[in-house]
């Protein structure tokens, strides 16, 4: 089956309206599905944007006939029940066009509602039991529900979708992907090695995980030049060199200027796909639909999203 080829939103870059232009242009230029992340503070202070994903979502999906996802954590900032409403009305409103993906969330936008930051393996546990009062939500039940982390009582939805949206879980480890794999329809994680991605999808698999539902989000950088590709994924996005578990970690925005502050274009060039070549990104997207990845999400770092936009629909007829 042919994978679908979306778009990634990031909302801790550009204006609400900056990111709903963008939307527009990966449909017209053969995009098929929008993601967007889920920020209450930005990765650095020299992204300084901070936009809610749920109203941008209802205006976007208004504005975009396509499908679109979030990746949010439901254990912190909202309360489950809180997010199980918000899917049933965006999903109520675009029936069968939105799915939601869950991670175990990040100490810098989690910590504004809890002083205390649980160990990951706490949060994976959490994310769990959140995932479940979501889901029953969903379904239409009246929830009562006594976890570790969550109580809920005797609470239902008066709207819901008639088309259940699909949940998926957000993950960077194979522990994670083993862990969480059978409480979601899927998965979506980041770009890693080949051999790195296929012990992920292994580990997903082998624990319960439907291998239909294989989601990339595509971190890259594209310019005409070389140099500056490699320079705007590293003035952008040279956190993504800290790794999965120390980016949970980190406080403020501040915080991960100080943290990246020595890193290089060197370093930041081995974890982002940065090219000048649309050919060498023709090849690596060819390398992730080879792993198995149904949806691969381009989340460009570089600073011209619309000429990205453009030269990523010229490979798509290549796809």
């Amino acid at each position: 089956m042919k994978p679908l080829i979306g778009y990634h939103c990031s909302l801790e870059r550009f204006t609400a309206q900056e990111h709903l232009s963008n939307a527009k242009t990966a449909l017209a230029h053969g995009f098929k599905g929008i993601t967007c992340s889920d920020h209450f503070y930005p990765w650095s202070e020299r992204q300084g944007a901070s936009i809610a994903s749920w109203p941008w979502l209802g205006s976007a999906m208004n504005a975009v006939e396509l499908p679109f996802g979030v990746v949010t954590s439901p254990t912190d900032r909202c309360n489950p029940v809180i997010i199980a409403q918000y899917i049933a009305t965006l999903a109520s409103m675009y029936s069968g066009r939105f799915w939601a993906a869950f991670g175990s969330g990040q100490l810098l936008n989690e910590h504004i509602s809890n002083h205390h930051w649980p160990v990951k393996s706490e949060r994976n546990k959490r994310l769990k039991e959140a995932i479940t009062i979501i889901r029953k939500l969903l379904k239409g039940e009246t929830v009562t529900f006594e976890g570790k982390y969550f109580q809920v009582y005797n609470t239902k939805l008066y709207t819901l979708p008639s088309v259940q949206p699909k949940i998926l879980v957000a993950a960077l480890s194979s522990e994670s992907a083993h862990e969480l794999a059978g409480c979601a329809d899927g998965i979506i994680t980041v770009i890693k090695p080949v051999e790195d991605q296929k012990e992920f999808i292994y580990a997903y698999e082998q624990g319960g995980g439907d291998r239909n539902e294989l989601h990339l989000q595509a971190i890259m950088s594209y310019h005409p030049d070389q140099e500056q590709a490699e320079h705007e994924a590293w003035y952008n996005w040279r956190h993504a060199v800290l790794g999965g578990n120390l980016q949970a970690e980190v406080r403020t925005p501040e915080d991960f200027d100080s943290a990246v502050e020595n890193i290089t274009v060197a370093q930041t060039n081995k974890i982002i796909r940065a090219s000048s070549d649309p050919k060498a990104h023709l090849e690596w997207l060819k390398e992730d639909i080879s792993c198995g990845f149904s949806q691969i999400y381009i989340q460009d770092v570089s600073n011209d999203q619309a000429q990205t936009i453009e030269m990523y629909g010229k490979l798509l007829t290549q796809i």
